[in-house]
């Protein structure tokens, strides 16, 4: 029991201090402040062009915050209202996530791929020149179906 639970407290500590960061900004009324400028800059903006930002925005935080759960609880609170000021369901904040956050596990260089390619012996160099073009084309989709999830 005691060896399974120790793989899970750095997943615990994640969503913990994910979560403490929320509290802070809303008993601050920081994220208030936050949702307020940004929903003036994005208000006249382009319903795909929003969520292919956020899915941009989504893998630039999951190369830092690598916990799928913690990165949910820092930036949905933010995010999901941001889409209700462009008029966009929050099933495509969902999605950019997903794709986003996904987007992002192939290169993250934390457990699971450092580990894999140490298995494999491939170094991380030569997995940057395999994935980078790939990823190029997956982007590139997750983009295209983020912008036909937005209008339909």
């Amino acid at each position: 029991f005691l060896d399974g639970a120790a793989d899970l407290i750095g997943v615990v500590l994640i969503i913990g201090v994910a979560r403490a960061i929320n509290i802070v900004m809303d008993n601050g009324m920081i994220s208030d402040t936050l949702l307020f400028y940004a929903s003036s800059i994005i208000r006249n903006m382009n319903a795909g062009v929003f969520a292919a930002v956020q899915m941009v925005l989504f893998s630039i935080l999951g190369f830092f915050v690598p916990s799928s759960s913690g990165l949910a609880t820092l930036s949905m609170p933010i995010m999901a209202p941001l889409a209700d000021t462009v008029g966009i369901s929050r099933a495509v904040v969902v999605s950019a996530y997903n794709w986003g956050q996904g987007w992002m596990a192939f290169i993250t260089p934390t457990g699971l791929i450092l580990a894999t390619l140490e298995m494999v012996d491939v170094t991380y160099d030569k997995w940057l020149k395999f994935i980078l073009p790939l990823m190029g084309i997956t982007g590139v989709f997750s983009i295209i179906m983020l912008v036909i999830h937005t209008i339909l």
